[in-house]
């Protein structure tokens, strides 16, 4: 018993505050004159107000302001668009395909090019291009367009690739590679000229990643070639050098022929030495012939002599010169290096031709399947769509913040 009244006490003292608070209220309104029905409805009265009241200035007041926006001060935009894919010579299906399933873009394909287009279109250097052909400021900064959709002034470099990117839309087709672009403008001139201007500076980044691309192919075959004409030429002008030095075509054809005429030579000396023996044992040491025969035999020994010093190269008297077998030698080793310098030209030449047929195979190009026209009528502001959307958004919001108020509420009580 002692236990149950210690715990009903506190439960007992708040039911005791409630009643003593309401009691008190009641008193209160009773003393004021006002009837216990008008006291329990003015809460649940004034709970509505404050509902119909959000509901005016969430949802029904930004309708009626987008709605009269849109309907009688939003500014006509006509849109142009165009069509167009990145091919190449030697493109294939395959690669594209597999880069659109993983998601990345596949060396060599045209879906990297694709990317680039599509970061180039929304880039600042795109606006630089376009304006310094066209005056894209004043064409987005005219009096007539309503204020909200007008650029700035003062717009900063940034501003205007903020707004650039609100007035140009694009879509990619990664399986197809199909990349489309939509310019809208206030004007139907504007927005062709303008979506013409962006389809030529597109057409001109392809072809200049084309033409580095091939650039960059063939500059090291390039290099390979100067490197073996160079040593080609090098090789030619020494024996030019060598034959101008030796006044002979074919040094080599010339010592041959020195070493031929000393066997002559020396066929004839042996020929005179043997008359020589066979004179002087039938006369006498001073007979006339016997002299004369061994005079020539003298002469043609220092004929030979002299021949195989000049072939040696060894001191004359002229001094000392390059002998007959090093000029050959040298002529040798130059007509060998002649040889691999030719070998190495021609191949060089190959790997140039077959870089330049490997770079023209990869040549890209920009394939335009549909062309900015003239609009005919403004399609833009969806005026219907616009205001219906602010509509669907202004309730949701609306019913979300009430939704939330009310479960907060009812949580704190």
């Amino acid at each position: 018993m002692s236990n149950t009244n210690v715990t009903d006490m506190p439960k007992a003292n708040a039911n005791d505050k409630t009643e003593t608070v309401t009691s008190r209220a009641t008193r209160a309104a009773t003393a004021a004159g006002i009837p216990l029905g008008i006291q329990a409805r003015r809460p649940q009265k004034t709970r509505r107000n404050r509902l119909a009241l959000s509901l005016v200035l969430v949802c029904l007041l930004p309708t009626l302001i987008g709605g009269i926006y849109y309907a009688f001060y939003a500014s006509d935009r006509y849109a142009a668009s165009a069509g167009f894919a990145v091919r190449g010579v030697d493109s294939g299906g395959g690669a594209d395909m597999l880069s659109s399933l993983t998601g990345l873009a596949s060396s060599g394909s045209t879906t990297s090019d694709s990317y680039i287009i599509l970061r180039y279109l929304e880039s600042r250097d795109l606006i630089e291009q376009l304006s310094d052909e066209i005056d894209l400021r004043a064409e987005f900064q005219q009096a007539q367009i309503d204020s909200i959709s007008r650029l700035g002034v003062d717009a900063t470099a940034e501003e205007f690739v903020d707004y650039w990117g609100r007035r140009l839309f694009t879509t990619f087709d990664a399986t197809s590679g199909i990349i489309t672009f939509e310019v809208q403008a206030f004007s139907a001139d504007a927005s062709q000229e303008i979506a013409a201007l962006v389809l030529t500076k597109v057409r001109d980044l392809v072809n200049g990643l084309s033409a580095s691309a091939r650039t960059d192919s063939v500059h090291f075959a390039q290099q390979e070639v100067s490197r073996a004409e160079a040593r080609l030429r090098d090789v030619q002008l020494q024996i030019r050098h060598l034959r101008t030095r030796e006044s002979s075509i074919n040094p080599t054809t010339g010592a041959e022929l020195e070493a031929k005429l000393i066997n002559e030579l020396e066929t004839q000396l042996v020929d005179l030495k043997a008359r020589v023996a066979t004179l002087r044992s039938t006369v006498g040491e001073g007979a006339p012939a016997l002299v004369r025969l061994e005079r020539e035999a003298r002469s043609l020994s220092d004929q030979i002599d002299q021949r195989r010093a000049a072939i040696s190269g060894e001191a004359g008297e002229s001094g000392a010169a390059q002998g007959a077998a090093d000029v050959m030698a040298t002529f040798e080793n130059l007509e060998i290096e002649l040889t691999f310098a030719q070998q190495n030209y021609a191949s060089a030449l190959s790997s140039l031709e077959s870089a330049r047929i490997e770079a023209d195979r990869q040549h890209r190009y920009l394939a335009v399947y549909s062309h900015p026209l003239l609009p005919q009528e403004p399609i833009y502001p969806r005026r219907i769509r616009n205001i219906f959307l602010v509509a669907l958004i202004s309730l949701g919001v609306w019913a979300i913040g009430t939704l939330a108020t009310y479960a907060v509420r009812d949580h704190m009580s």
